[in-house]
């Protein structure tokens, strides 16, 4: 098996949101099967050194992935969900 991963991060307003692809080839050729999708918001907080700033949120997205789910809980709630990685429910004005 090899894996691909297509990572996006922006920095909207006052949030922090990171968007993950991961597609999987299971022999040398064809197309690719995507195993996982997800995006994870979290509070930005105002860095303006852009090596540390992307350096949290790839440390925030590999706490979310490697953190286990409560049960019940497939993924991070979408940006403006009740529930964020941060824990706290910032919702966009």
């Amino acid at each position: 098996m090899r894996y691909m991963a297509t990572i996006y991060v922006s920095d909207v307003m006052e949030s922090v949101a990171l968007t993950l692809e991961l597609q999987g080839w299971a022999g040398q050729f064809g197309a690719p099967e995507t195993m996982l999708t997800s995006t994870y918001v979290w509070p930005g907080i105002g860095d303006d050194d852009p090596r540390s700033w992307l350096a949290r949120a790839l440390m925030e997205a590999s706490i979310s992935l490697t953190t286990p789910r409560s049960e019940g809980r497939n993924a991070a709630a979408p940006m403006g969900g009740g529930y964020t990685i941060s824990g706290s429910s910032h919702r966009p004005i």
